[in-house]
């Protein structure tokens, strides 16, 4: 059962979170620095500027990010409990809009004040968009699995 369309999906999902990791999700041009976001850190362009961000600022949209990776790979293989998998897909969808929402109603704005610039939208920042549309994608052929399922039983 592993073989599944939504199998197929779920491991793109995974794959579009785990290369979140290496893109910069959107980059701070400023009058006061530049910065460079990435999941997991904040680069600034300017040689010899202080840090201005923790590795703990960005640790609510990195645990988002590495949960929401984790569980997405762990649900590939729940193809007999399909019930929980709907389950765990929508809370991956969850945790994704949240992280988005955190994105832009938090990170921007803090990051704006640091640099008193302006945002650019990176690659990395449409890698969760597509990875919401691979899990919808995915609860799509779980709900039509357990639809089959459940019809067949009633012929019995």
């Amino acid at each position: 059962m592993i073989q599944r369309k939504q199998s197929l999906f779920l491991f793109l999902a995974v794959a579009s979170l785990v290369g979140l990791a290496f893109l910069p999700i959107a980059s701070f041009i400023g009058e006061r620095d530049s910065l460079v976001m990435y999941v997991y850190k904040v680069v600034s362009l300017v040689p010899d500027s202080p840090t201005v961000f923790s590795s703990m600022f960005l640790l609510p949209l990195l645990a988002i990010v590495l949960v929401t990776a984790i569980t997405s790979f762990g649900t590939i293989f729940m193809y007999k409990n399909r019930i929980r998998q709907i389950r765990m897909v929508r809370l991956m969808v969850f945790l994704l809009v949240v992280a988005i929402g955190l994105f832009f109603l938090y990170y921007t704005s803090a990051m704006e004040e640091a640099t008193a610039g302006t945002i650019t939208p990176e690659l990395g920042i449409y890698l969760i968009p597509v990875s919401i549309l691979l899990l919808f994608l995915a609860l799509r052929g779980i709900i039509a699995d357990e639809r089959l399922i459940r019809s067949s039983e009633r012929l019995r």
